[in-house]
């Protein structure tokens, strides 16, 4: 029996960030997830005009379990993220 270890778990990801709508906003997200090695397949911007707000929806490549915890870490101490980050592993 081999013990398994979360940390070493690869699947592409669901992340829903809802952030300010301002400049610069996105390059950051995009740049946290390079510094995690995380491979953006899919990305949509949906901007709310009246709220001054943004949801940014990414849908990632493979990526290493460890890495995605550390990026949603780095997200919830990012002053421009709004929410909670949302995350959802696909299969």
């Amino acid at each position: 029996v081999k013990i398994y270890d979360v940390n070493k778990y690869t699947n592409p990801l669901y992340l829903r960030l809802e952030v300010k709508d301002k400049p610069g906003v996105l390059s950051s997200i995009t740049k946290q997830l390079a510094k995690f090695k995380i491979s953006v397949k899919r990305l949509i911007q949906i901007p709310d005009h009246k709220k001054k707000t943004a949801s940014i929806v990414i849908i990632t490549h493979t990526s290493n379990e460890l890495n995605s915890k550390k990026c949603i870490k780095s997200f919830k101490e990012n002053i421009n993220v709004i929410k909670q980050p949302v995350l959802i592993r696909l299969f």
